[in-house]
């Protein structure tokens, strides 16, 4: 068609524009508009870290997954998909999530994402070279409530290195403790016996549900799979004096009655080529551990997007719809497949590809 552009075609507006311009005169043109559509609604997208400095990071985000950054900045996390992660491959390059999930909806992110006011999962890395906070996250209700945002934070960590005698903090210790008790405990001048500490090691699985408190601690690196949502309180910050507490808003989110700690390891199936683990399944997402030495097929799902995160060695990733193109992928690179698409996954070089699925419930 002399004078359309295929990023006219594949717009949200390319067929009111077509009719505009009376391309559209026939059934074989309107079948190739929809084909294109197809293909952009289908194809894997590549997406873009961005890198967050913070006080108690490191630089295993830079040495181990080449993040760039100044040579003596603290790197803290990297925020693999999330509404504002930008698209690096394709024919959405440089748009966010958000943005696509604003336009395309349902149609891309799947059937469960209907009514959902945002893009509603964030995955990251994060590597904590001293003690994270001890800290908080509303659940949906409170979120809605304190802060007028639609999404709470419930989340789980996957244990991808920990030093030696590393431990993280997850959960009260002891029963039956009251937000009154835990008020004046805040506020006395050692507040250490209230937490319960847990001693990881690699690929424990610590999951985590919103009004749990927590924190990571010095030595230990996960990739961490939440609900899109970025409110914290911290209940205490050992020492550091240059951040806000949130001592009310904390304690009214906290969940005094949560297990103390919801820990696990994988156990993985194996089959020709590949081996399959469940991490997690709850009300918000479900994560699965892939190891691959051959190949793996990931089927399409109608209800849910997918995202895949190579977390050791190397990968080809292959869509089942859309234009088909090759990806290679590296450890700490992420995909985004959209609903109705299907991948195939290869390991290379000789070794194996580990990665984790994610996808909605």
């Amino acid at each position: 068609m002399p004078g359309v552009t295929g990023t006219s075609l594949e717009s949200r507006d390319g067929l009111q524009f077509l009719r505009e311009l009376a391309i559209i005169t026939s059934e074989e043109i309107l079948e190739e508009f929809m084909h294109r559509k197809g293909r952009v609604l289908l194809s894997p997208m590549r997406l873009a870290p961005q890198v967050k400095e913070v006080v108690w990071g490191g630089r295993w985000l830079a040495d181990a997954l080449g993040r760039e950054s100044a040579p003596d900045a603290r790197l803290g996390e990297s925020w693999e998909a999330y509404s504002g992660s930008i698209v690096s491959t394709g024919v959405h390059e440089g748009r966010t999530l958000g943005d696509l999930f604003s336009e395309f909806g349902a149609a891309m992110f799947g059937e469960t994402t209907d009514g959902c006011p945002r893009f509603p999962l964030l995955a990251k890395f994060i590597d904590a070279r001293q003690n994270l906070s001890i800290q908080v996250h509303p659940d949906d209700d409170f979120a809605r409530e304190l802060e007028g945002y639609p999404y709470g934070k419930t989340e789980f960590w996957y244990v991808l290195e920990a030093a030696p005698g590393a431990e993280i903090v997850c959960g009260l210790a002891g029963e039956g403790l009251t937000r009154a008790e835990l008020h004046a405990a805040l506020s006395g001048p050692d507040s250490s016996r209230l937490w319960n500490r847990v001693p990881v090691r690699v690929g424990d699985v610590v999951f985590i549900p919103a009004g749990t408190v927590h924190a990571l601690t010095e030595g230990v690196v996960v990739y961490e799979l939440q609900q899109d949502c970025d409110i914290t309180y911290r209940l205490f910050d050992w020492g550091r004096t240059d951040r806000e507490i949130h001592t009310e808003k904390g304690i009214q989110v906290t969940k005094t009655d949560c297990p103390t700690c919801l820990l696990s390891q994988p156990v993985m199936n194996r089959h020709a080529g590949y081996g399959v683990g469940e991490l997690v399944t709850c009300d918000y997402f479900r994560a699965r551990l892939c190891v691959i030495d051959d190949s793996l097929v990931l089927p399409a799902r109608s209800d849910s997007f997918a995202l895949i995160t190579i977390i050791e060695g190397e990968g080809e990733v292959r869509g089942s719809g859309g234009d088909n193109a090759l990806m290679r992928l590296r450890k700490g690179d992420t995909v985004l497949v959209p609903s109705g698409t299907g991948v195939t996954v290869a390991a290379v070089s000789g070794r194996e590809c580990v990665l984790i699925a994610a996808a909605l419930k």
